[in-house]
């Protein structure tokens, strides 16, 4: 591979892409499970409900970030909030994301195990998953959005084979009722899971690394309203292949799709090739969270460079993670955690807002 300088700014299509797969991989974890349960035969429709509710806090953040002259969100906190202002916001995004990195990652160790390597220990498949996470994002931002935007299309293409070979298991009558518990229960958990999308606060951290503040907008925009769709359409299919509440029960429902997969007698076990091209954007997936986490942390603690951290944040993932006994606590710390930081990315913006406007003030006074 050829070498990308660390430092080098990113265009809108690769920046679009780090994005495009960190939030489009949901469609592959727990995340469809736990709002089937809520969703029902109307699972499908919440994460647009949720993406929609989350634009709010991210537009009220927007409309501070646009005055800054292209400054990421720990530059413009520490302008506007002073160093401890600058500090706590920070070290609030810091651990909000390591805790949702730790318990996603672990989802996605209990796949590989389920899976994949049923009888090698779960540590062993955590650690081997982090260090070529770390291997990835040791290569720098640049790396990261450049290795996503060669393989988005590789993606998609994957994807919409898969969906090919399903097409005659598809019932769409199955997705009845349509609006499932009812509309005011789905606007009541949409919000809730809301924070499942609270990728599109972290990403304002990254400003200063695209080339002009309306490329962030657009990419920014265009990668998290496309996952969006794809995780909505995929939740569709899945109602429409296993049934409701069949599907509840389906701990993995991408990986069941894949293996229910066949083109005759030539293309058989297509599970093989979807859950091997999985594991290898589940690798560049967390190389993102790996080199956010070393980022946000050292912006915090007002240190020049974050590639030393890359080592110490893999290990802090591997051994949060760990906590969690089995596949159901896992299950439980996610709902929890998607519940606290659906309020950290409403209030957050909020203040920041607040924040702005009287150092605003302030200055005008003087």
């Amino acid at each position: 591979m050829m070498a990308v300088p660390k430092d080098e700014k990113v265009g809108g299509r690769e920046f679009s892409s780090i994005f495009m797969i960190a939030v489009g991989m949901k469609l592959s974890d727990i995340t469809t499970t736990i709002l089937y349960e809520s969703g029902q035969t109307a699972g499908w429709i919440m994460p647009l409900l949720s993406l929609g509710f989350v634009l709010i806090a991210y537009a009220i953040l927007m409309s501070v970030l646009k005055r800054w002259s292209g400054k990421g969100l720990p530059e413009v906190v520490f302008t506007i909030g002073g160093k401890t202002g600058g500090t706590l916001i920070c070290l609030l995004l810091f651990f909000g994301a390591l805790l949702m990195t730790s318990i996603t990652s672990r989802g996605y160790v209990d796949i590989i195990n389920v899976m994949v390597y049923q009888r090698s220990p779960v540590y062993a498949l955590y650690f081997m998953l982090m260090a070529a996470a770390f291997f990835v994002a040791n290569r720098g931002f640049a790396a990261i959005a450049r290795i996503s935007w060669m393989i988005l299309f590789l993606i998609e293409g994957a994807l919409i084979l898969l969906v090919a070979i399903m097409w005659t298991d598809i019932d769409w009558l199955r997705l009845n009722p349509i609006a499932g518990p009812g509309v005011a229960n789905l606007l009541r958990t949409g919000f809730i899971h809301s924070a499942m999308f609270g990728e599109i606060i972290l990403a304002t951290l990254f400003i200063p690394k695209v080339r002009t503040f309306r490329t962030f907008r657009i990419a920014a925009s265009v990668g998290f309203i496309v996952s969006s769709l794809k995780i909505s359409l995929f939740m569709a299919i899945y109602t429409a292949v296993f049934d409701y509440p069949e599907v509840v029960h389906i701990a993995y429902p991408f990986q069941q799709l894949t293996k229910n997969a066949s083109f005759g007698r030539v293309f058989t076990h297509a599970e093989s090739f979807f859950i091997g091209f999985w594991l290898v954007i589940s690798v560049i997936y967390f190389a993102t969270y790996v080199y956010l986490l070393a980022y946000v942390f050292a912006r915090a603690m007002r240190m020049d460079r974050h590639e030393k951290l890359l080592p110490s944040m893999a290990g802090l993932v591997v051994f949060i993670g760990l906590l969690p006994g089995n596949t159901e606590k896992v299950r439980g710390y996610w709902e929890l955690l998607i519940s606290y930081s659906t309020i950290l990315y409403f209030a957050l913006p909020v203040v920041i807002w607040l924040l702005d406007r009287i150092w605003r003030w302030r200055h005008a006074q003087t």
